[in-house]
């Protein structure tokens, strides 16, 4: 049975990127700030927002501290995002949470989400090329 097609609400498209995120809570109504970070990985990502799993519920409108890191060394986007979506998995062990970055145009290195996590040349390895490349 082939599923029928849903429009995008989104602006842009998102890559499926699974990528390292420590996240925090900064800002809601319902609770204090939290001081600890949060690791999980990305689910996908775009230009404007990205989804990941998390252990901790949070609520539309939130407020997360994100830092997204690639290989552990390259920081793809430190900064706030806000939270759109919070579905809860159906084992009810985690939640799969979306969020709007805010703020990216004061981080240059967040530049890496916007071309698509091409690496800049000084981080790849030798006789590498990306796609865009000639």
């Amino acid at each position: 049975m082939v599923k029928p097609m849903i429009k995008e609400r989104r602006g842009y498209s998102r890559a499926k990127r699974i990528l390292s995120i420590e996240y925090r809570l900064y800002k809601s109504r319902r609770r204090p700030a939290d001081q600890q970070w949060h690791l999980s990985t990305t689910e996908d990502i775009g230009p404007e927002s990205l989804s990941f799993y998390s252990d901790y519920e949070y609520h539309q409108g939130d407020i997360l501290d994100v830092r997204v890191v690639m290989s552990g060394v390259l920081d793809v986007f430190n900064g706030r995002g806000e939270v759109i979506r919070v579905d809860q998995k159906r084992m009810g062990a985690c939640f799969f949470v979306a969020v709007r970055l805010i703020g990216q145009a004061a981080h240059p290195r967040s530049r890496g989400v916007q071309r698509g996590f091409c690496v800049p040349a000084r981080h790849r390895s030798p006789g590498t090329r990306a796609r865009g490349d000639r």
